[in-house]
């Protein structure tokens, strides 16, 4: 893999096609198309910045929402990357069982099966009071489905549902018989359990807290397990590696920097970009933005209108902050899943570790955890603003409270809890894992903030679709790809 270190320029910088700021997904899916067509990509990657965690015989993986770990087949294909990313079945598994992950409230611990069956039998366990009014909320979801997939079914091939596709005027004109209520509406005569079990599914499945989301965007993420196949343990980290050794064999170029000072738009109807120090600067006929939004705002100045319009529309409102703990297996309830989402008090707000995203290795797997061990990964709220590593070390006591309800005698069974990479990862421009909210209700097929900022520069990050989590991720990669190879070079 062809890494540069930050150069030193005195001369004319090198002017590429396209320059793209960030290496999440999004960024390397459309870089990969455009350097297939011969243009001359540049990627421009943090130098500091780690995806992952390695101490003591465990490795750890943060993530922003279980859709990093699990993807359908589907859009896997979408993806251009064919090495093994996948995780051997282990002894043990139940295939047709299949659990996504398991959501723990305060009353109720449900494990949400893919087939629907056993499915209803948790709901009717666990909401006996409510089992007739979920059997009718879910048959107006599975309704709300079957016009999705006759919407799908109308659109051309190539096209990135669930997306629009057609134009303003005949998107105006149609009608759909898609509901246009929200879960407010919806949910309203549902006890507060129920209805904290929906939302905490839907911020399971990407990166957005809202108060209410609309029926179809509900039915197409908490519907979207049946049916296809999966593919399960995806290593995320992984897929972009293979990603940018594709990338880079192609003809790509990749430069590790420090960070960038400024980005102008003068040069003759393209891009510079001016690194940290004012010792280098590249030139581009596009630019793509494929880090978090906010970090970004203030590289363009007083030209960076757009931009400011767009951050008040979408805020990053919690940071995730991982802490990794390496664990025996013994700790391990019976019937715990290896991807769970808890809530410990609903008059809480989600902070102060009240709720955590959880993520277990998959047991006896050596590449993850020693023997007999098991490298777990809790993921809690911060609320954005301070200081990142005064918030962290604050949170460890109310995660590791947290920790100590779900993990009977969890410190008899502790190896270590870690908090460092958080502490300094979570300073990085490249950090991604942000949960955000928006001003107003949105158009879920029309996206948050729009593929193309302005006549030559592009975003595609997590606030293009932030709640369709990995999908959304994919879908802007592969739009901006396209917006920028329907361009005349």
């Amino acid at each position: 893999m062809k890494v540069r270190k930050q150069p030193f320029m005195n001369h004319d910088p090198e002017v590429f096609d396209v320059t793209i700021l960030g290496t999440d997904l999004g960024g390397l899916i459309a870089a990969i198309r455009l350097v297939k067509e011969s243009r001359s990509v540049l990627l421009l990657k943090e130098e500091r910045y780690r995806s992952s965690y390695a101490r003591d015989g465990y490795r750890f993986l943060p993530f922003s929402n279980f859709s990093e770990k699990q993807i359908q087949t589907n859009l896997l294909k979408k993806i251009s990357f064919t090495a093994d990313h996948r995780e051997n079945r282990k002894k043990g598994d139940q295939p047709g069982q299949d659990v996504s992950f398991q959501v723990i409230l305060p009353e109720a611990r449900i494990d949400l099966y893919r087939e629907r069956s056993l499915l209803q039998r948790e709901w009717k366990r666990e909401f006996p009071d409510e089992s007739n009014q979920i059997e009718t909320f879910y048959a107006e979801l599975d309704r709300v489905k079957k016009i999705l997939k006759e919407i799908k079914s109308k659109v051309p091939p190539v096209s990135s549902f669930p997306v629009w596709g057609r134009s303003f005027l005949r998107r105006w004109l149609s009608f759909d018989g898609l509901p246009k209520e929200g879960t407010n509406k919806r949910l309203s005569n549902f006890s507060r359990e129920f209805k904290k079990f929906i939302e905490l599914q839907m911020i399971s499945h990407g990166a957005l807290q809202s108060n209410s989301y609309p029926i179809p965007l509900v039915s197409h993420l908490l519907l979207n397990d049946e049916g296809d196949g999966w593919e399960e343990n995806l290593d995320l980290e992984k897929v972009t590696q293979g990603m940018i050794e594709k990338f880079t064999q192609s003809g790509g170029s990749i430069v590790e920097i420090e960070g960038v000072e400024k980005v102008e738009t003068k040069w003759r109807g393209g891009v510079s970009v001016f690194l940290k120090g004012g010792k280098s600067a590249y030139r581009s006929r596009s630019l793509v933005l494929n880090s978090p939004f906010h970090s970004l705002s203030g590289l363009f100045g007083k030209r960076g209108k757009a931009l400011s319009r767009l951050g008040k529309k979408i805020r990053p409102r919690y940071a995730l902050a991982p802490f990794f703990l390496g664990i025996h297996e013994k700790a391990i309830p019976v019937g715990m899943r290896n991807l769970l989402i808890s809530i410990f008090d609903l008059e809480k707000p989600y902070e102060g570790g009240n709720l955590l995203f959880l993520s277990l290795s998959r047991k006896g797997d050596e590449r993850q955890a020693p023997e007999g061990k098991r490298a777990l990964t809790a993921q809690a709220f911060m609320s954005c603003g301070g200081s990142p590593k005064e918030s962290v070390s604050d949170l460890q006591d109310g995660v590791m409270n947290h920790l100590k309800h779900l993990f009977p005698f969890l410190e008899n069974h502790i190896e270590f809890i870690d908090r460092k990479w958080a502490e300094v990862q979570m300073d990085c421009w490249s950090y991604p894992h942000y949960f955000y909210e928006i001003d107003s209700g949105f158009k879920w097929r029309k996206g948050i903030v729009p593929i193309k900022i302005s006549k030559n520069i592009y975003f595609c990050g997590n606030e293009n679709f932030p709640y369709l989590g990995l999908e959304g991720e994919i879908l802007s990669g592969g739009l901006v790809g396209e917006e920028i190879s329907g361009r005349k070079r």
